[in-house]
């Protein structure tokens, strides 16, 4: 399954394939949803899909190659593996996409919709995509996830949070950019289901416990065939929290210092 497309400016056709690691190039998946993250503000899309990742372990399925993706490799699990990359459990009721290189932003449109073609050829029923929202600060208070989903079918008025036992949760309107939202875009023009998860989020600063909420939220939807256990991710935030805490502690220390050093050296133009 290829998406096709020409530059005009220099007429060389690009490819956008999706390759099956399996030596027979043939796989039977079970009616799986796929869940997708990718590195963005606090990196919890990325975090989250590599916890989902170890918790079931998964295996690698297959890989994206495009020459839209910024070539190059990554050592992981004790291989060297292409950078766009798609795993399932042994059930094949659920697949993860992951992607730890850039993608030209002239070509996230046709190898997203290769991706999307793929999914629903082989039966995906929904895709999942995690993110994080870029935020300034972060509310002591707690935070809690966006849910935004579309069954596939109905019109932009009819999209529904299929939360289990709950009412539809309201959402501020939002616009999702870069390769997230290009999958859920593709999703909408293929007419595949899809539910993006949003969590408030400060970029540059790694968030697990932003990871684990998201988490979480997946375990709580009805479609979702899986439950994970976050306590490790939980942890891992704790201990984050109290290194940046340490950190500012210090930091904090060192001005004051710095302050009173000044004060007794009588460092003003008319000492």
């Amino acid at each position: 399954m290829a998406d096709r497309e020409t530059d005009s400016s220099n007429n060389v056709e690009r490819r956008t394939t999706i390759k099956l690691i399996s030596t027979n190039q043939t796989i039977k998946l079970n009616d799986p949803i796929m869940v997708a993250g990718f590195p963005g503000p606090g990196l919890v899309g990325s975090m989250s899909v590599s916890y989902i990742i170890e918790q079931q372990k998964m295996h690698q399925i297959g890989y994206v190659d495009s020459d839209f993706i910024v070539p190059g490799v990554i050592y992981i699990g004790g291989k060297l593996r292409h950078p766009f990359r798609i795993y399932a459990n042994d059930e094949r009721t659920a697949c993860v996409l992951v992607c730890d290189a850039p993608v030209i932003l002239s070509g996230i449109r046709s190898v997203l919709n290769a991706v999307v073609i793929w999914a629903k050829y082989n039966g995906v029923r929904e895709i999942m995509v995690l993110e994080g929202i870029a935020t300034p600060g972060i509310s002591e208070m707690g935070r809690k996830p966006w849910v935004l989903s579309n069954d596939g079918q109905s019109d932009d008025h009819g999209y529904l949070s299929r939360i289990k036992d709950k009412r539809a949760e309201s959402s501020p309107p939002a616009f999702i950019s870069g390769v997230s939202g290009g999958l859920l875009a593709a999703c909408l023009s293929n007419t595949i289901p899809c539910t993006a998860l949003l969590i408030p989020s400060i970029t540059g600063i790694p968030d697990p416990e932003g990871a684990a909420i998201l988490i979480e939220k997946t375990n709580e939807l009805a479609n979702n065939p899986f439950r994970i256990d976050v306590r490790q991710l939980r942890a891992e935030a704790e201990a984050l929290k109290r290194h940046l805490q340490e950190l500012i502690n210090s930091v904090k220390r060192q001005q004051q210092d710095q302050q009173q050093t000044q004060q007794g050296s009588g460092t003003g133009i008319y000492s």
